[in-house]
């Protein structure tokens, strides 16, 4: 009942109230226009060659700089992030683990709610709205997911440089980010944006970022880090390079990412 009166009535509301001149990511040339891996940014066009069709890596400009603050990271991972994750990997049971993830992932949601508003996905929107409430209230400060499991609302994830690429901005140059790991000038851009709509940020501040880079962040959270962690050692240990490897793996997937269930943008 809940679900199939009450995303509708929200998906009303949503498009009543934010019609208004919010740029359609679909509406735009840029948007429409197919992704493909070597697709060349116009924006950073003197880091490809001449021949778009021959691009095959990803612009990095700074590579220097990104490559010391790589090895930083790596430094971080070996020394606190990789044995925490191990401890808490072999210490805390699957439900607590769970718990975990579903609390930052509801910390989220706000986030996610205003880009999916941003990219006009009003049923998505609804979704995650309703999501937050349930999971906030039943689901005791997000510890749980009763949306999911008693109404079966599946969560989603939208971010700003999601929304930003949707709207056409290019990637911009490669950047390692301390702790948080490979990210480029767009989706940094939006994580700031992100991380601003955050409850939490509102609470500690600045230091919300190394609360989302230990516990959450993309690549080096606690959490994701115990989840991929097998993943990631067989990269390392695979690759001749590993900061390439790295590069073209991360830019591959957060492609893959922002074009996953938006083929009415292409």
């Amino acid at each position: 009942m809940f679900v199939n009166v009450g995303i509708p009535l929200l998906r009303g509301l949503l498009v009543l109230l934010l019609l208004s001149g919010v740029p359609a990511a679909a509406e735009t040339g840029t948007a429409n226009a197919p992704q493909s891996e070597d697709a060349y940014d116009p924006l950073f066009d003197d880091d490809w060659p001449e021949d778009p069709n021959e691009a095959q890596q990803v612009p990095d400009p700074w590579e220097s700089v990104n490559r010391k603050t790589h090895d930083f990271n790596k430094g971080m991972d070996a020394w606190f992030l990789r044995p925490v994750s191990n401890v808490y990997g072999q210490s805390l049971p699957k439900q607590a683990k769970l718990s975990i993830m579903n609390f930052f992932e509801n910390l989220g949601e706000p986030a996610t709610f205003l880009n999916d508003l941003l990219q006009r996905e009003w049923d998505d929107a609804a979704i995650t709205f309703s999501r937050f409430l349930v999971n906030t209230t039943l689901g005791v400060a997000g510890l749980f997911d009763p949306a999911r499991v008693i109404f079966d609302m599946d969560g989603h994830d939208s971010d700003f440089g999601q929304t930003m690429a949707l709207t056409g901005v290019p990637t911009g140059p490669y950047i390692v980010l301390p702790l948080l790991g490979p990210n480029n000038l767009r989706d940094s851009t939006g994580l700031i944006v992100d991380l601003f709509i955050r409850p939490t940020f509102w609470l500690l501040g600045p230091t919300e970022y190394i609360v989302y880079t230990t516990f959450q962040g993309t690549g080096h959270g606690i959490a994701l880090r115990e989840r991929h962690a097998r993943n990631m050692s067989a990269l390392e240990e695979s690759s001749i390079d590993y900061y390439t490897s790295l590069r073209n793996a991360y830019s591959q997937d957060r492609e893959s990412a922002i074009w996953a269930r938006r083929e009415t943008h292409r």
